[in-house]
Formats: C-alpha cells, sequence, structure tokens
C-alpha cells in the first residue's frame, strides 16, 4: 500500500527546514574549526609562557561560547523576523483571498440573478422560463403544459402620460398580482417591457387547464392607484399547450403570441387559445396586403355614409364616411379583415385620403340637394401623425371647395397617445381651419381625465361597448350618466353609438346624449341608397 503523496507546499516547508538546519549546524562548525585553529596561532604568536596558554584556553573557551551565542542570537532572530514577516504576509494574503473569495461569491449570485430573475419584478426571467419548458420537455414529456403569454392593454399609453418611474410601479404591481393569481406549483416570469409568461403545471387534461386559467385571468382586471391616480388595468392573454401547439419553447411562444395578436386584434381585454386556424388568418393577412395594393391602384374602393341623428328631432344632422372594398372576384370584403391590414402597411393613407376627397365632393351635392350636413371622417393615426398633413389637406380643401366648418375628423385614444404632444399641436392646426374634433370610441381604452382635459376636442363619441349593456329594463346607467354629464360640463357635444333598439334610443335621450348613432336609424350605405327623409335641410 503506497503512501499518500504529499502536498506540494508541505514538501517545499520540509526542504526549506531541512536546509536551514544544514545551513546553521555548517556555520557552526565553520566557526569552531576557525577559531579553535586562529585563537591558538595568535596565542602561539603572542604568549610564549605555556602556563598561561592553558589559563586562557578557559577565557578562549568562554569567549567562543558568548560568540557564537550573539552570532547564533542574530541569525535566528533574522529567520525569527522573516518568518513573522512571512506569516503576517501569508495572513494578509488569506485575508484578501477571502474578500476575493466573498466579492466573487456575491459576484456570482448576482449574475445568477441577473441571468435569470427579473431585476424590477424578481419574477423569473426569459433565460428561467426558457429552463423550465425546457426541463418540462425533457423530463415529463407526456405531461401538458400550459404556456400562457400576457401583456399589458395600452401600456405605452401610461408611459407616454405618467413617465417609466410610474409605469415601472404599475408593472411591479401587476406582476404581483399575476405571482398571487398563479399561485404555487404554477410558474410566473417577465420576459421584457410588460410582457410576462405564466406556465401552468400540474393539470391532467387540456379542458382542466383551460377553465382554471379563465376562471382566474378575471382578477387580472382591477384599478391601481399611482400617483394618486387610478388605473384600470386589463390584460390580454394568448394560451398554447405542450404538446399539442409545440414541442420547444419558441413554438410555444410564437403560438401562444400568434394567440395574443388575435386578442388584441379583438378588442384587447381578452385571453384566447391558440388555434391552428390562426395560421390560415396570418396567411388570409399577407392575402390582404398584397390585394389591398392592387386595390388602390384598380379604385376598388367605395365610401358609404351613416347618418348620426340629433337626440330631439331624431333627424340627422351629420354623417360618418366609411370606407368599403369590393373586390372584383371576392366581393364585399368587410373593414374588419382589411383595416387593421392597411394600418400595419401603410396603405391605410391613400384609403383616409380617398375618403375625405369623396367625402368633400359628396357633401357638395348635398348641399345643394338642400340638406343641412355635417361630415365626419375617421383619420388614421399615420394620416394624423404625417408632418404634411395640414398643407395637403389644405391643398384637398381647395380644390374640392370644400366647407371645413361642416367637417369633423374622428380620432381615436391609440391615435392621440402615441404621440401626445405633437397630436396635440396637429389638433389646434386642424381646428383653426375650422374642422371640429371628434374623440372616438371613448371607454374603449385608457380613457383618462388627464389627456381629456388637454385635448383640443369638440365631440365625445361613446363606445358602443356601454351601450350594449342597456336592457329593457334599464331605467338609467350610473357610468353613462357620468360621462354624458362629465362631457357637457366640458362643453363638448356626445355622439352614443351602436343603438339597435328603441329602449336605447330612449334611455339615451333621458341621459341626454346630443347625438346617436347606429343600425336602429340606418346602416351604412352608398350615398344614393341612403334614405334622405331622415336627413336635416336647410
Amino acid at each position: 500500500m503506497t503512501k499518500d503523496k504529499k502536498p506540494y507546499h508541505y514538501d517545499q516547508l520540509e526542504r526549506s527546514t531541512v536546509r536551514n538546519t544544514v545551513e546553521i549546524i555548517a556555520l557552526y562548525l565553520t566557526i569552531g574549526i576557525l577559531w579553535i585553529f586562529l585563537s591558538d596561532l595568535i596565542l602561539g604568536v603572542f604568549i610564549q609562557d605555556p602556563e598561561l596558554i592553558e589559563d586562557l584556553q578557559l577565557v578562549k573557551g568562554i569567549s567562543y561560547v558568548l560568540l557564537t551565542g550573539y552570532l547564533f542570537y542574530i541569525i535566528i532572530k533574522k529567520r525569527m523576523d522573516l518568518y513573522a514577516m512571512s506569516i503576517d504576509d501569508l495572513k494578509d494574503v488569506v485575508t484578501k483571498l477571502q474578500t476575493t473569495n466573498q466579492t466573487l461569491t456575491s459576484l456570482e449570485d448576482k449574475l445568477y440573478k441577473l441571468a435569470y430573475y427579473d431585476e424590477l419584478t424578481g419574477l423569473l426571467s426569459r433565460n428561467m422560463i426558457v429552463k423550465h419548458v425546457t426541463d418540462h420537455i425533457e423530463k415529463d414529456p407526456e405531461t401538458i403544459l400550459g404556456f400562457i403569454y400576457l401583456d399589458i392593454d395600452d401600456f405605452k399609453n401610461i408611459n407616454e402620460l405618467k413617465g417609466h418611474e410610474i409605469g415601472d410601479q404599475l408593472i411591479k404591481m401587476v406582476a404581483e398580482e399575476i405571482k398571487t393569481i398563479a399561485g404555487s406549483p404554477h410558474v410566473v416570469g417577465r420576459l421584457s417591457g410588460d410582457e410576462f409568461v405564466v406556465l401552468i403545471t400540474n393539470q391532467l387534461h387540456r379542458q382542466q387547464m383551460i377553465e382554471l386559467i379563465r376562471r382566474n385571468a378575471s382578477h387580472i382586471r382591477k384599478s391601481f392607484m399611482l400617483d394618486n391616480e387610478e388605473f384600470f388595468v386589463s390584460v390580454s392573454a394568448g394560451i398554447s399547450i405542450y404538446p399539442d401547439d409545440g414541442k420547444s419553447y419558441n413554438d410555444l411562444l410564437k403560438a401562444a403570441d400568434m394567440a395574443l395578436n388575435i386578442a388584441k386584434q379583438r378588442g384587447k381585454n381578452q385571453i384566447v387559445l391558440y388555434s391552428s386556424a390562426f395560421n390560415e388568418t396570418l396567411h388570409k393577412h399577407t392575402e390582404i396586403s398584397n390585394l389591398l395594393f392592387q386595390a388602390i391602384r384598380n379604385q376598388e374602393f367605395k365610401v358609404h355614409f351613416q347618418p348620426i341623428v340629433n337626440s330631439t328631432d331624431y333627424k340627422a344632422s351629420s354623417v360618418e364616411a366609411l370606407i368599403r372594398w369590393y373586390h372584383p372576384t371576392k366581393g364585399l370584403i368587410p373593414p374588419l379583415e382589411f383595416i387593421d391590414v392597411a394600418e400595419k402597411t401603410g396603405h391605410i393613407k391613400d384609403i383616409t385620403w380617398f375618403v375625405i376627397k369623396e367625402s368633400f365632393k359628396q357633401h357638395k351635392l348635398w348641399q345643394k340637394e338642400g340638406f343641412d350636413l355635417d361630415i365626419s371622417i375617421n383619420i388614421s393615426p399615420r394620416v394624423l401623425n404625417d408632418p404634411n398633413l395640414i398643407g395637403k389637406l389644405k391643398d384637398a380643401i381647395k380644390k374640392n371647395d370644400a366647407d371645413p366648418s361642416r367637417c369633423i375628423f374622428e380620432i381615436t385614444e391609440s391615435a392621440v397617445l402615441e404621440h401626445l404632444d405633437e397630436t396635440i399641436i396637429t389638433l389646434q392646426q386642424l381646428r383653426e381651419l375650422g374642422i371640429k374634433i371628434a374623440l372616438d370610441d371613448f371607454g374603449s381604452g385608457y380613457s383618462s381625465l388627464t389627456y381629456l382635459q388637454r385635448l383640443p376636442i369638440d365631440i365625445l363619441k361613446i363606445d358602443r361597448s356601454f351601450i350594449k349593456t342597456l336592457t329593457k329594463d334599464s331605467e338609467s346607467d350610473p357610468m353613462l350618466k357620468f360621462i354624458i354629464e362629465l362631457a357637457h360640463y366640458m362643453n363638448l357635444k356626445v355622439v352614443s353609438e351602436g343603438i339597435e333598439y328603441d329602449h336605447q334610443k330612449q334611455i339615451l335621450s333621458k341621459l341626454k346624449s346630443d347625438f346617436q348613432q347606429g343600425y336602429y336609424f340606418s346602416r351604412p350605405n352608398l350615398a344614393d341608397e341612403l334614405d334622405k327623409k331622415i336627413f336635416k335641410c336647410k
């Protein structure tokens, strides 16, 4: 059995000790020999008396002891001092090593947290979410895994209005809410910005998982107090499920992201489960994008008009211009199928200007027929934020001999909030031309009183979602009443959209909504096909 080999530093210390011992012994022997030889030689030269020399041998011996003792004292002291210095140096090195080790450990912890935990919310980071999904697939490939990809609706608007500090506070609050709702053993992480992921585990059946998600999702929709202001927050979410919708993190994220986009397109504040049909939708969007280019060049669009009636006599004092697409082979393509695509591709600019010019022409014809009407036109965010808008609009007014004072531009909250300060300047310039401004779909988005006070608008259009809640048994609606009274207090006219039944008309009239619009009065139609009996005459 062989002996264990000594560590290098012990072996080195042993060799050093032996070497020092040999050096001292050699020095001692050398001094002793030299002392005996030289002292005898010196005594023989200077003293001739043998008895005296014999007597001096004792003195010589004592002197040798004293001399060697002193020499060894100096040598040993120097060696001890050197050892003491070495020990102190070693202590310093050990202390520095300990400090360095602590620093490295702390740095390692920080790097780990940065790599696997979100710094703002403390939730898991993208890397850790990827790891959880990958581990689940590798270790438990037969068990389903729910992948929920969600973000805060219109969060960018809050950042624009209140600043990133308030936005970060809101993200932390929402993150805590999601974490509480999800609970153990489910996993919650933040990908970036206002985007979160929840992994639902330990569920036996797909339907069981879907029911769990939908049951808890409503709890996220709530109001938060920030900077002494109440913010109502809703989320949109897309769900994909392993292994049906994907067998890797990237596949599950892609499927959930597609479902999330569908949720946004459907009006936000929704949860959508991924379906393979979404791929067909994406293909259709691509097809629509290609067809739009041809449609603009071939002038396949027509403008329909829908009357907006006064709540006192139910006569139309204005009409809203609405785009319709008649494809030569596909027939009528609904706006819901192409407006969003047109916005993303930029084709909406050409479409909007087509509507503006056609509306100006039709308004002139109605004026000649003796109808007293304003004309309301939806303005795309891309057009509203175009720096050439005012110049091009002046040209269009001049070429069509249009009366800008009879024109209303409808804008959406999203168009306003994307570039709030610049938009306010543009709206002021439009009003200087005589054009009235209507804020469309009020109540469907952020709807903050903060920006409502700042915007130079004339009309507030209440979103149809408020009208849908009115039943035959409804006498009134506190929220509608509040919005209408607030608008009147701010000297704004109110248009209620989506009137489909008589009881809705009666309630809105009772609440003193200035104008009403919806299928109950008239569907959108070509100008020649509208029932002009509803029009207000001069």
